[in-house]
């Protein structure tokens, strides 16, 4: 399958982009064709319930695939991934209503989980969700959610009373009391609509609650995996343009990739794309092994998606004002490898927690 998608997003999705980028708008269909071509939805959902299940080797090799050509068309992984968290939460109606057709290719969703004073501090979600007879009654407001207009239903977290955990809701993003917006153009990523969901009032019924926030829990752990391997796919892409670029350009008499300064760089971002892809790997096959694995998915997290971004300053670097303009393609990379620093869990926030991991198992060893 990987070199068919490959193949098929450089042929057939990598014409388009520029366009994309520059209309500020990938038409959804583009999208789910490749999703249900490649059968892209239901890799994390289990065979009984009409998916595909795939490793989480191969999901991040999936993943690298779509960050080389389109950081955008992650959201049909986030889809994947939505798909899997249905699964193991809903009963059978729920999953013919809710997750089947996701897995089919017939509806999308998004997580809406950040807020505008909480961020990443799930904690302190503020939105409240107000039982009354039939259902619920949700008011709150939900900041940068991608593709928010156009999905058909949001998955969103809000307490049922003050100080209880988060309760996850399937929302109607056209139902009454439920406004969303699309804010402004973002640096990179035009593509994608960044949208703020005011909710007012807006009500669900009690088969639109799926439980408390702990049942997502572990698959926004492993969304970290999904990142990652779109961050690699960024980083190498950029090293694939450099490459390609100091090969056939020559300085002073001989081409650039003969010259030391220019090999120590390259030498440098094949280091840490390898380095990456082979963390990565032990990562996912933590996860497919069934092994606890929150601490190598923050690492994985944290340094795969650091080295994008400076394996793409590099590939600019070298690349001089090719590099520079928006034809040559490496721009657009750079600048979408910074939106992985600061989706799921800033890096800063990352690093706290793999802190805190080693020092509790340091502990645990010295106590042993």
């Amino acid at each position: 399958m990987r070199g068919d998608l490959l193949d098929f997003l450089r042929s057939e999705i990598e014409p388009q982009v520029d366009g994309w980028e520059e209309a500020g708008h990938v038409p959804p269909e583009a999208l789910w064709e490749v999703g249900r071509r490649f059968g892209l939805l239901g890799m994390m959902t289990p065979i009984g319930r009409g998916g595909d299940p795939r490793p989480w080797t191969e999901i991040v090799e999936v993943a690298t695939d779509l960050g080389r050509i389109y950081r955008p068309f992650g959201f049909l992984l986030t889809n994947a991934l939505i798909a899997g968290y249905l699964a193991a939460v809903t009963d059978d109606l729920q999953w013919k209503r809710l997750g089947l057709p996701i897995v089919e290719g017939r509806a999308s969703s998004v997580l809406a989980l950040n807020e505008p004073d909480s961020g990443n501090d799930l904690s302190a979600l503020a939105s409240m969700a107000e039982k009354e007879e039939g259902g619920y009654r949700i008011r709150g407001v939900k900041t940068y959610i991608p593709n928010a207009d156009q999905v058909d239903f949001l998955l969103l977290a809000a307490r049922e009373r003050p100080g209880d955990p988060p309760s996850i809701f399937a929302v109607d993003p056209a139902s009454s009391g439920c406004r969303v917006r699309r804010l402004g153009a973002t640096m990179a990523l035009r593509g994608v609509h960044l949208c703020e969901i005011k909710l007012e009032g807006c009500f669900v019924s009690g088969d639109d609650r799926l439980g408390e926030m702990a049942g997502l829990w572990p698959h926004l752990g492993r969304s970290r995996l999904l990142t990652s391997g779109l961050a690699l796919g960024i980083a190498v892409e950029a090293l694939e343009l450099a490459l390609d670029y100091t090969a056939r350009t020559e300085r002073f008499g001989k081409p650039l990739n003969r010259q030391g300064a220019v090999q120590q760089s390259l030498a440098d971002m094949g280091i840490a794309v390898e380095t990456g892809r082979v963390y990565l790997a032990h990562a996912a096959s933590l996860v497919d092994a069934g092994q606890p694995a929150s601490l190598e998915t923050s690492v994985a997290k944290t340094y795969v998606t650091d080295l994008a971004m400076r394996v793409t300053t590099s590939a600019t670097q070298l690349m001089g004002g090719w590099g520079y303009l928006v034809s040559g393609k490496v721009e657009r990379l750079m600048r979408e490898a910074k939106l992985n620093q600061i989706v799921d869990g800033a890096n800063e926030i990352h690093r706290t927690l793999i802190a805190k991991s080693l020092s509790n198992r340091a502990k645990k060893e010295r106590e042993e």
